[in-house]
């Protein structure tokens, strides 16, 4: 994994995307034109690696051809248009304000904090990214090509989720041969996701250092940037929404022609396609988009063509996902099932009644709960600022500036995505999916600030404050005496995103032993860097000379923050087991075992019970890990079994997690398929009854696999769990035919 194919890839693909959106698409201003470069270079990674994906030929050669001819488009729209345009004369020529850099630094600080974390050590077990997000990819990149993977332990929709965020993580690990940058690979989206809502801003009036503020604010919103820095896809999704406002937003205030609107519509539909909540919110921005476009040019011809330039645009970059679940299965929007009365308007397998029967289900009129999310997500100290903003405090005071009713308009954007959010998706524990109200408020929170310069300066407190203490500091010493909690199923103890505190706490406890001085060490150079990248940001880049200056100060900060997490590398030691998998309990002798027993090149290994699958292909990646059907039908996914179920009239399962495909085993068949997929090593795990009693089949919560493998043990050779009576995880060897009775020597 030495990481120059990956440092080519996006190397190359940098200067191509600025070239085309500067040079080719025309765009003015800095901002404009970076953002606008974000969205080509993202455009054109996910069209690579969908096209080369679905003929097999994702490897490293391939995606460096497809980046050369980016780049020779680029170098195409450089040479054929002219000089750049001139940036826009009417740029707010002031600095950012000791207010402005101490924000950025604050949200780099926690950024590479919690970054640095997620670059160096395991996975967290408590996400969706070993379930599916970095299992995908890394099966997509194994490889080669793009199929179908199922998920029946976990989330057995996910086989059919739109997979844009997928596939940037599928990009990075076959450039860095591994998925180290995988780990942290929406780290970029969360600053396009700021960059975008501070453009919004700044298009409405409000000054550079109050819209920076306001974005800082924004981008260390504690989900957004805790899941920033795991393997998720809510941040990329966030991007492409936010994204998509700010083009649409240019377009519908006279600063942008339809360049801007094909921009837009290809953001949206980067969300679109990364994400199945965007279903629920693009939608509205779309239309939005069409209001917009009506609005400005008058016309009904205009409007309708302008509108199908969007609508493709947004098809460009979702299509891919919700085509191929059309194609499969009727269904783009598989495995949701709508239907109205009678009516059956798209068939899938449940419906909002099914995801009633859900962990993550709350009642939409529990409006206790609705409050203890909307201030987990604000924190309680920062929920009086942004209900100020949003409600119209902005407006006091003759400090309007003009384009009130846009402000209003992002107002009414942000309150209506929160109640789409509660309304439409009955997974009302889910937090994050509150977050693109969030973004779309901060144009008022911006305006609020703008000129109020007490005001600015308190929040930037109130931000450093936000990052170094817990969310209940200081009304409340914990969870259980929280005045403002109104409901148990929502927990409100958040505690604080940079562990300065603690860490010296425990440094001082030990008497200042080495094995505590790396970790606050790593925290004071962060913030050291963090000071150094806001100071370098915040200078204009007039010349090649200060962009050098600036560069090197940036990359120098980012090398001396990277020296430390060398450091702790060290530390951990030789053994790179102790860097992919986490210290969880239940399954951690486990999959030491596992590993010790796959080889230096790996082996074949089939799963059952677990729905963290990703973790089985051990340090290195260097397992093959898939599911294996247990009945005669050893391609079908859970669309074949869903068409064979409404055959037979039972279409609908009662939840979101149908079990067609575990019902009806038969232990020949999943031999057969055993050995058809040359399957070297077998895992079988407790499986939660709550993620469907029909994965349960004894009275430990042991699947069906884990009784043919003891039954038979001519075949499957045990390794380890029961000698060692492991509650949770058996591992064994599959002896072929020919060796049955005679192969009996370990890995």
């Amino acid at each position: 994994m030495t990481g120059w194919p990956c440092l080519l890839l996006n190397g190359l693909l940098a200067p191509a995307a600025w070239w085309v959106a500067v040079y080719g698409l025309r765009q003015q201003g800095r901002l404009t034109q970076v953002v606008a470069a974000s969205v080509v270079a993202w455009v054109w990674s996910t069209l690579g690696m969908q096209f080369l994906g679905t003929l097999g030929l994702i490897q490293v050669g391939w995606l460096l051809t497809w980046t050369v001819l980016g780049l020779a488009a680029g170098l195409a729209c450089r040479r054929s248009r002219g000089p750049s345009p001139a940036i826009e004369p009417d740029e707010e020529p002031t600095g950012w304000g000791w207010e402005g850099v101490l924000a950025v630094a604050a949200a780099v600080w926690a950024s590479l904090a919690l970054g640095l974390s997620s670059l160096i050590f395991p996975v967290k077990v408590i996400s969706d990214g070993p379930i599916y997000h970095l299992y995908f990819a890394a099966r997509w990149w194994k490889a080669g090509r793009l199929f179908l993977v199922a998920s029946p332990f976990g989330e057995s929709a996910a086989t059919y989720f739109p997979a844009n965020g997928e596939l940037w993580f599928t990009w990075l690990m076959t450039g860095w041969g591994g998925d180290r940058l995988a780990r942290i690979g929406q780290a970029p989206f969360l600053l396009l996701a700021a960059l975008a809502a501070y453009g919004c801003a700044r298009e409405l009036g409000a000054g550079r250092k109050a819209s920076i503020v306001a974005s800082a604010l924004f981008a260390t919103c504690s989900p957004l940037i805790l899941f920033t820095f795991e393997a998720n896809v809510d941040t990329i999704f966030i991007a492409g929404y936010l994204t998509a406002a700010y083009f649409f937003l240019r377009f519908g205030l006279g600063r942008d022609g339809t360049t801007a609107l094909a921009l837009g519509g290809l953001a949206a539909g980067e969300a679109f396609g990364t994400k199945s909540i965007g279903v629920v919110f693009v939608p509205p921005l779309l239309v939005a988009a069409v209001w917009i476009v009506a609005r400005r040019t008058r016309s009904l011809r205009s409007t309708i063509l302008l509108s199908a330039l969007i609508l493709a645009s947004a098809l460009t970059t979702s299509g891919f996902w919700y085509g191929r679940n059309w194609l499969l299965t009727g269904n783009p929007l598989y495995p949701l099932h709508l239907q109205i009365g009678d009516v059956v308007l798209l068939s899938g397998w449940y419906g909002p009644d099914a995801m009633r029967n859900s962990v993550y289900y709350i009642p939409m009129g529990d409006w206790r709960a609705m409050i203890d999310n909307i201030v987990a997500v604000l924190d309680p100290r920062l929920v009086p600022l942004w209900l100020a903003s949003i409600v119209g405090f902005w407006a006091i005071g003759g400090r309007s500036k003009g384009r009130i009713g846009w402000v209003w308009a992002f107002s009414a954007a942000a309150v209506l995505n929160v109640a789409l959010y509660w309304l439409c998706i009955p997974y009302r524990t889910q937090q994050r999916f509150m977050l693109p109200g969030l973004g779309m408020a901060v144009v008022p929170l911006a305006r609020l600030l703008d000129g109020r310069r007490w005001l600015t300066r308190a929040t930037v407190v109130l931000l450093l404050v936000h990052l170094l203490t817990p969310q209940t500091w200081p009304l409340a010493s914990g969870e259980s005496d929280i005045p403002w909690d109104l409901s148990p199923k929502i927990p409100n103890g958040m505690g604080a995103m940079i562990q300065l505190g603690p860490r010296l706490q425990r440094l001082a406890a030990s008497r200042f032993a080495l094995s505590e001085i790396v970790a606050p060490a790593e925290l004071i150079v962060s913030a050291a860097a963090a000071l150094v990248i806001a100071l370098a940001c915040s200078k204009p880049w007039r010349d090649g000379r200060a962009s050098a200056w600036a560069g090197a100060s940036i990359v120098g900060s980012l090398a001396v923050v990277g020296a430390v997490g060398y450091a702790e590398i060290a530390m951990v030691g030789s053994d790179s087991r102790r860097l992919f998998f986490p210290a969880f309990l239940d399954f951690y002798a486990g999959w030491m075992q596992l590993d010790a027993r796959s080889g230096p090149d790996g082996s074949r290994v089939a799963y059952a019970g677990t729905n963290i699958p990703y973790y089985l292909m051990g340090s290195g990646l260097r397992n093959d890990v898939r599911y294996v059907n247990i009945d005669g039908h050893p391609d079908w996914q859970m669309h074949d079994y869903h068409r064979q179920s409404r055959q037979q009239g039972q279409g609908l399962w009662p939840s979101s997690r149908p079990g067609w495909d575990r019902i009806g085993g038969d232990y020949e068949a999943w031999l057969a398929n055993l050995e058809a997929d040359r399957i070297q090593l077998l895992v079988v795990t407790r499986a939660n009854p709550g993620e469907g009693p029909h994965n349960v089949a004894d009275t430990e919560n042991f699947p069906i696999e884990r009784h043919w493998a003891d039954a038979h043990p001519e075949v499957f050779e045990p390794l380890y769990g029961i000698a060692e009576h492991d509650p949770w995880f058996r591992l064994y060897r599959i002896h072929a035919r020919a060796n049955r009775g005679t192969a009996n020597v370990a890995l």
